[in-house]
């Protein structure tokens, strides 16, 4: 279905970047064999055969050290048909999302590894029918049931602090995200994302604190942090591109950024996270 819904057959590499980066797709991965590293945020974990991998849009990931043997099954849904899955059900809870950071793989036994390959095997004949004139169509009533799994699952296994808050403050800390994720690389203050959605600072601060547990300002932070991060561990970047790429002022700006938000200037984590042959290659051209 074009770039909407992508099928990967015996994959071995996962199509993700080594350098943590927001993915803009949604991921289905079921591994058959091997081993991998994945990185989903600050939290990592060794794919392990039988084990069903779910990544969201916009979550922060990276992909490393796939044995030789890694192969998976694999179902990459963009954002236009994982927002079209979703429309017609319940609104997740933001919460869900925060949830899905460390709860994104799931040990399957024998019998759910059987259904879940019957899954896949109707989901690719729905695809693929060229008798189908509603193949879209199918694929997106198919993803929406395992989704909808898969929130049961959140539901079932978790305690969600926003059960008893409206919907509307639950609807305005969503778009706030979308706004974020989209707009934090340039826009830094609470006060444009305030304005964005038609609301004071001091509103949009007390309903994001009170839906998701930090402050507004704590989340636009954190986005801008893992970008930092994601661009210090990448080989090809040296310090003043990773400057005009995040639209800091100068170097001894972001320095000051960095470092009063993770204790760490700007090569110091570099210089932790990098091999040695990398970290020679940066020194002449790193100095905060």
């Amino acid at each position: 279905l074009g770039d909407d819904f992508k099928y990967f057959q015996n994959l071995k590499y996962l199509p993700l970047s080594v350098y943590p980066s927001n993915i803009q797709s949604a991921l289905v991965v079921y591994c058959f064999s091997g081993k991998a590293k994945l990185n989903v945020y600050d939290d990592s974990h060794w794919i392990q055969p039988q084990e069903l991998i779910i990544l969201l849009p916009g979550q922060f990931v990276s992909f490393t050290e796939a044995s030789d043997d890694f192969l998976t099954t694999t179902l990459v849904v963009s954002p236009t048909m994982f927002s079209d899955a979703l429309s017609g059900v319940p609104r997740f809870s933001p919460h869900f999302f925060f949830y899905m950071r460390q709860h994104y793989y799931f040990k399957m036994e024998d019998v759910e590894t059987l259904s879940f390959v019957d899954f896949f095997e109707l989901l690719i004949r729905k695809a693929v029918d060229p008798e189908n004139q509603y193949r879209r169509e199918s694929v997106i009533l198919l993803l929406r049931i395992l989704f909808l799994d898969i929130y049961n699952h959140y539901k079932v296994n978790s305690l969600d602090s926003t059960a008893t808050i409206d919907v509307h403050k639950k609807e305005l800390t969503h778009k706030f995200f979308q706004l974020v994720m989209s707009n934090y690389k340039v826009n830094r203050s609470v006060t444009f994302y305030a304005n964005s959605l038609c609301i004071t600072p001091k509103y949009l601060t007390m309903v994001v604190k009170e839906v998701s547990g930090k402050s507004a300002k704590d989340w636009i932070t954190e986005y801008m942090i893992l970008e930092l991060k994601g661009l210090l561990t990448n080989s090809t970047l040296n310090i003043q591109e990773i400057v005009e790429k995040t639209q800091f002022s100068n170097q001894s700006s972001l320095g000051r950024f960095f470092r009063r938000h993770t204790g760490l200037s700007p090569l110091q984590y570099r210089k932790k996270y990098l091999t040695t042959e990398q970290r020679t290659n940066f020194s002449k051209n790193n100095t905060i």
